[in-house]
């Protein structure tokens, strides 16, 4: 190829991206404000409060919602509207369309004196009294549980320690085998990272330390989010979705410095859940002992949650009613993706359906 013509194409090349990221940067306030008039927008009410945590209760979408509550734990970084991100790629919306009386638990913002917080704390004390307000708001002696990431290993540890409240359990891409291929197992071996001096040092982690870290998982995703936006700004659905998820994905929320310690040290480090050496208040997890109906879900393309360390959980449990899904999708494409109300959804509620009890009155169309 002719030098000169090669030298003309790349600079031409250079300009043309150059000028897409401009653009994309340009826009980013505009996406975020278009993000937050759509995203967790379906109608609820505040049925719990403790500290900066609160429970939302969804308004049902039938005459008769069936009889068993549903409560979703998200992970402690990431807000909780990723289920609930526009009315058209809503997780939660679809759930209430078949019956279910859907909760939501938002963890909130941590605030430094949120560094001193703890996991056990936070899985035997804050998610055990939300469950409790759940089951008197309810009536019902039980309630299903619906762990997205790390709110999936919070399920399954209450599920161990308290049985007797859960009626089914839902891990959806939450990890239970640390010690994988994974980027995020990589990342955190204790040769190179010292999790007690960052603690130390930042009390909680900072979420733009966290955005960091995350974009650094993938370097390449922002320029091609810079491309779809280029390519597609002119396409109004398109731009809802787009503008939801890039809010959502630069919205993380601090780390509480405590419960970053341990779930670093115990579980990326040491991988002591699946060891059967994770302990809550002194209390040995064995997640062999989970006996409520269980549904395990993960992904094949998940970059955070590698499938097979989710999946495992899937052959520890000792419940006679049990189901694995395994999805050809990503992380976050399998809760919001363009496909996930035919691959997830319907899976996902009409198993949650089976055992949430009775039937329910959908809404006229």
């Amino acid at each position: 190829m002719d030098p000169e013509l090669l030298e003309r194409w790349a600079g031409l090349w250079d300009a043309g991206l150059r000028a897409i990221w401009q653009q994309y940067a340009a826009a980013g306030e505009s996406l975020r404000e278009q993000g937050r008039a759509l995203a967790g927008q379906t109608p609820a009410s505040v049925v719990y409060t403790e500290g900066r945590a609160r429970v939302l209760r969804y308004h049902p979408l039938v005459e008769t919602p069936r009889s068993v509550p549903l409560l979703c734990i998200p992970s402690m970084i990431n807000r909780y509207y990723v289920m609930d991100l526009t009315p058209e790629r809503s997780l939660v919306r679809f759930l209430l369309r078949q019956g279910i009386d859907v909760y939501m638990l938002d963890w909130g913002t941590a605030t430094p004196p949120d560094r001193y917080r703890t996991l056990d704390e936070s899985i035997a004390g804050v998610l055990r009294r939300v469950v409790g307000a759940i089951r008197r708001a309810s009536g019902q002696p039980a309630v299903s549980l619906l762990g997205y990431c790390m709110g999936g290993m919070m399920a399954a540890v209450y599920t161990v320690l308290f049985p007797q409240d859960v009626a089914a359990l839902v891990n959806l891409a939450g990890p239970v085998n640390y010690h994988d291929d994974g980027i995020y197992s990589v990342w955190t071996r204790p040769e190179w990272f010292d999790a007690d001096r960052l603690v130390d040092t930042l009390g909680n982690i900072p979420a733009n330390v966290l955005n960091t870290t995350f974009h650094l998982v993938r370097p390449t995703d922002q320029l091609i989010q810079a491309l779809n936006y280029w390519e597609r700004r002119d396409d109004p659905a398109f731009l809802r979705a787009f503008a939801a998820l890039h809010l959502w994905l630069n919205d993380p929320t601090p780390f509480p410095g405590e419960i970053f310690r341990k779930y670093v040290k115990d579980l990326y480090q040491q991988n002591r859940l699946i060891l059967g050496q994770f302990t809550v208040h002194g209390r040995r997890i064995d997640l062999g002992t989970i006996a409520a109906p269980s549904l395990t879900i993960a992904a094949r393309r998940d970059h955070i949650a590698p499938w097979e360390s989710v999946a495992v959980l899937h052959e520890m449990i000792a419940s006679q009613d049990k189901a694995l899904i395994v999805l050809e999708s990503g992380h976050i494409g399998m809760v919001v993706g363009s496909d996930a109300h035919a691959k997830l959804w319907p899976r996902l509620a009409g198993w949650l359906a089976a055992r949430s009890g009775g039937d329910s009155s959908a809404p006229p169309t």
